[in-house]
């Protein structure tokens, strides 16, 4: 009679019960209808709290039943004991308390049972792989025992409950086992993603939008926490018999491939072959109990402030509207709290940048500042070397000037005194300011004798070069120590040129002779001449 019975058929209420009862059991529909009538479809109580003691324990009736068999429960026992009218034992509430725990623990809304779970990063996975090779003395020894397990293991593995009880028994083992020895090489987090891309296109072909990363999974999930996009994990198993036909029309329907358009800028989509270290591991972060499998992965700002957690949850079997329905309800109701993270950060970051900026215009006003200073105080240095330097050369020039004078009247002090007429040379000199002076010398007196006479004219006539008053005593003039003079004029015959040098040396009467007429020249002038000349 149940049987046909039509899901379309059904009140809001008892497909209500029916989407529940499903979720937390993993039946199928058609098989729970009956259970559920059977149950007078009351498994939609449990998320009523309001309600008495004895409702919630037929409540979850059918549940109970599906669990543990049907058999008479606790709802006939508590609908006749208020029929009677009589107080029930002390073992009889104990039993209706511990039933009312269990059946509160196991009846939360779906909302609970796909509760965030922390998410954290798996340890690094070894990729080298050692096998040991047995001695061929001992294989040949052993070849007849291992040939009896295996013949003993195939038989039993046609027993129902045999591989369940050894799967129980050394899951643990068997398990880890299992992806150490699958055959696969252990590769790298990056090389082993690839390698699940490359196969995966091979095997279900490349028309399609899915994008796998190829990345580990610790990057992929530090991307997606620091990024906020939420990370979509999906778990294979080859040995699994659902694998492909979920892969097919769940996986890789339109709907699915719709929805991942529309939300690739927000999802990062990763994938695992359970015999590769890394997926295996993966695996047991995320507690897989069945495959395929697929959980939804984004951080979570209510755990804290890094935390990423497991939002839902697809285990088994699903069809693609159910599956899309679900990661878009759970993204969903997770993108306001990752707006506000978002937003924070951006706010942060915006914080960051003004400090950065405000930062690096204190850093160019300071250093524009310093340039400034820096400027000033050269420019402080240079005036006080350029005075320093000038006081230093009018100390100087002065002291020249000074010793000059003392040299002069020296100097004049120690000229011969002018010849008579008879022996000697008569000389005519025009001086620089154009003065023209006629004096006699011996002939046998040095050239430097005329220089010197030229040199102290002024002083052998009582005239100050500067201010032309009359110059200091000639007598007690001594020689200025450590000055050194130099004549800043030469000797000059006009027809025909002639330069009469104190470097040549020689006596007036060998350079000059009788009746010269010379001419006194600066040295500076005559160097203007000759490039005047050479231009």
């Amino acid at each position: 009679m149940a049987n046909d019975t039509d899901i379309g058929q059904l009140t809001e209420s008892q497909k209500e019960a029916l989407q529940m009862y499903t979720s937390v059991t993993d039946q199928d529909p058609i098989t729970a209808i009956p259970l559920l009538q059977r149950s007078s479809w009351n498994v939609q109580v449990s998320a009523r709290s309001t309600l008495p003691r004895y409702d919630l324990i037929e409540s979850q009736i059918a549940i109970t039943k599906f669990f543990d068999g049907e058999q008479p429960g606790p709802l006939e026992e508590a609908r006749a004991s208020m029929n009677n009218h009589a107080p029930p034992s002390q073992s009889s509430r104990q039993a209706q308390n511990l039933q009312y725990d269990l059946l509160r623990s196991s009846s939360r809304s779906p909302s609970s049972i796909t509760r965030s779970e922390n998410v954290s990063r798996i340890p690094p996975q070894s990729t080298s792989q050692s096998t040991y090779r047995a001695p061929t003395l001992l294989s040949i020894l052993f070849a007849p025992f291992s040939l009896a397990f295996r013949i003993f293991s195939t038989i039993l593995s046609y027993i129902p409950f045999f591989p369940r009880l050894f799967s129980r028994l050394f899951s643990p083992t068997a398990s880890r086992r299992s992806a150490t020895s699958s055959g696969r090489r252990p590769l790298s987090p990056n090389d082993a993603a690839a390698r699940f891309v490359r196969e995966f296109g091979e095997q279900y072909g490349t028309d399609h939008t899915l994008s796998f990363t190829e990345s580990g999974f610790n990057s992929c999930l530090d991307s997606a926490k620091s990024s906020l996009k939420f990370l979509l994990v999906v778990l294979f198993s080859p040995e699994h018999d659902d694998t492909a036909s979920w892969t097919t029309n769940t996986l890789l329907s339109s709907q699915f491939q719709s929805f991942y358009r529309d939300h690739q800028s927000e999802l990062i989509l990763w994938g695992g072959n359970v015999q590769d270290p890394e997926a295996y591991a993966v695996a047991e972060e995320l507690k897989c109990t069945k495959f395929p499998f697929a959980a939804l992965i984004v951080h979570t700002p209510d755990n804290g402030s890094t935390a990423m957690s497991t939002v839902a949850r697809c285990v088994g079997p699903m069809p693609a509207s159910e599956f899309v329905a679900k990661l878009a309800a759970t993204m969903t109701a997770h993108s306001e709290p990752l707006e506000r993270v978002r937003l924070q950060r951006q706010e942060q970051a915006a914080q960051r940048n003004l400090r950065a900026e405000q930062e690096s215009a204190y850093e160019r006003s300071l250093a524009q500042d310093r340039e400034k200073t820096r400027k000033r105080k050269e420019e402080e240095q240079r005036k006080a070397r350029e005075e320093k330097e000038a006081l230093e050369k009018a100390e100087r020039e002065e002291q020249d000037r000074h010793n000059l004078a003392q040299w002069k009247r020296w100097r004049a002090a120690s000229l011969q005194k002018e010849p008579e007429a008879a022996g000697a040379l008569r000389v005519s000199i025009r001086m620089r300011e154009g003065e023209r002076v006629i004096r006699r010398f011996n002939a046998d007196a040095e050239i430097e004798e005329l220089y010197a006479f030229v040199e102290c004219y002024d002083t052998l006539n009582n005239k100050n070069d500067r201010d032309e008053q009359p110059s200091p005593s000639l007598e007690n003039a001594e020689e200025p120590v450590g000055f050194e003079h130099k004549y800043g004029f030469q000797l000059v015959s006009p027809m025909p040129r002639a330069v009469y040098d104190l470097e040549s040396g020689g006596t007036i009467g060998e350079r000059v002779g009788k009746g010269a007429n010379l001419i006194v020249e600066s040295i500076g002038e005559e160097d203007e001449d000759e490039e005047e000349r050479d231009a």
